[in-house]
This record gives structure tokens, C-alpha cells and sequence, in this order.
């Protein structure tokens, strides 16, 4: 599960600018992908500082 929660960082890399790429306002989807990203770094963090040692993942 820990591996999994590292790879999801590669994968988020890709994912989330790449589906805010997708707008036709390029401002829009820069601040779209600025967002999505701030959010996903805010959800990880969590994840690794919280979840992980209280569940024993690693």
C-alpha cells in the first residue's frame, strides 16, 4: 500500500495537469491544474503523515 501511495505522486504529476490541459482558456486550465495539484499535494501529505503510520502501510 506504501508503494502505491508513492506512485500515485508520478501519476498525479501527469494526470491531473494533463486533464486541466483540456480547457479552452489556457488561463482556466492553469489554475485548473495549479488547484487540482495544491489539492492532491494537500491530500498526500495527509496520507504520508497520517494514514500511513496509524495504519502501519509501510
Amino acid at each position: 500500500m506504501a508503494k502505491l501511495i508513492l506512485l500515485s505522486v508520478l501519476v498525479a504529476t501527469i494526470a491531473l495537469p494533463g486533464a486541466a490541459a483540456r480547457d479552452a482558456h489556457p488561463w482556466r486550465g492553469m489554475k485548473k491544474a495549479i488547484l487540482w495539484v495544491a489539492l492532491f499535494n494537500m491530500a498526500y501529505a495527509y496520507g504520508v503523515l497520517v494514514l500511513v503510520p496509524r495504519y502501519g502501510f509501510g
